[in-house]
């Protein structure tokens, strides 16, 4: 088990005793296997992902019950449609989405993880197939463009140039939310 795993399932099962709320949580889904310390956080993720009007049309066919299953609905549907503009189905697509509170914590995995510094708001992790995310500054753009880069990574057996990772994402963003 990597130490950066280790560090956000340390973090997503400490979160919620500090705050006294329940344990940690995860739920799967075609595409994604969701973690997230609480229902507060699923909660804020979900308010601030927002889908346009043709990613909200797709919705109306799913069923769901919970927050949980909105938020999974949600994400398979940004991820089909991530796909399909990049013209890229990877064969066996699993990814994890780790739902942080805030930037904060972000950081903290990236610089436990890479030594560095950063302010991102979310980040995808090529080596665990990860993304982390902020609920705090999620967004359809933002999980888009994260995403974006785990299909890149899942399509190709040599991957490409960050560059060329990082156009395929900024194409994948803004076509998925025009």
């Amino acid at each position: 088990m990597s130490n950066v795993y280790l560090s956000v399932l340390v973090l997503l099962l400490w979160l919620p005793c500090a705050v006294g709320t329940v344990q940690a949580r995860e739920q799967k889904s075609r595409y994604v296997t969701l973690l997230f310390a609480d229902k507060q956080v699923l909660r804020e993720f979900h308010d601030n992902l927002r889908m346009n009007r043709n990613l909200s049309h797709s919705m109306r066919k799913k069923n769901v019950l919970t927050v949980a299953d909105e938020v999974l609905a949600k994400v398979d549907i940004v991820i089909e449609k991530v796909q399909i503009v990049l013209d890229m189905f990877p064969d066996k697509y699993h990814i994890r989405l780790v739902i942080l509170p805030d930037r904060d914590d972000v950081a903290r995995i990236y610089r436990n993880k890479y030594g560095k510094r950063v302010t991102h708001i979310a980040y995808y992790s090529l080596s665990e197939k990860t993304i982390y995310i902020s609920a705090d500054d999620t967004s359809l753009r933002v999980l888009a463009h994260e995403i974006g880069h785990s299909v890149v990574d899942h399509y190709f057996k040599v991957r490409p140039p960050y560059n060329i990772h990082e156009l395929m994402a900024q194409f994948a963003e803004k076509h998925v939310t025009d």
